[in-house]
C-alpha cells in the first residue's frame, strides 16, 4: 500500500511537470510567433523604405 501510495504521488507530480512543461512550451510558440509576425512587418515596411529611396535617388 505504501508503494502504491508513492506511486500514485509520484505519478501526480509527474503530471503536474509534464502539464507545466507543455504550457511553457505553449507560451513560447505564441511569444515567437507574435515576434515572426512583428518582424514580418518591419522587414515589408522597409521593404516600402528601400523602394521610396531607390526612387528619389533615380
Amino acid at each position: 500500500e505504501d508503494k502504491r501510495r508513492r506511486n500514485t504521488a509520484a505519478s501526480a507530480r509527474f503530471r503536474i511537470k509534464k502539464k507545466q512543461k507543455v504550457l511553457n512550451l505553449e507560451r513560447t510558440v505564441s511569444d515567437l510567433t507574435g515576434r515572426a509576425e512583428d518582424l514580418e512587418r518591419e522587414a515589408t515596411e522597409l521593404r516600402r523604405e528601400n523602394g521610396w529611396l531607390k526612387e528619389i535617388i533615380m
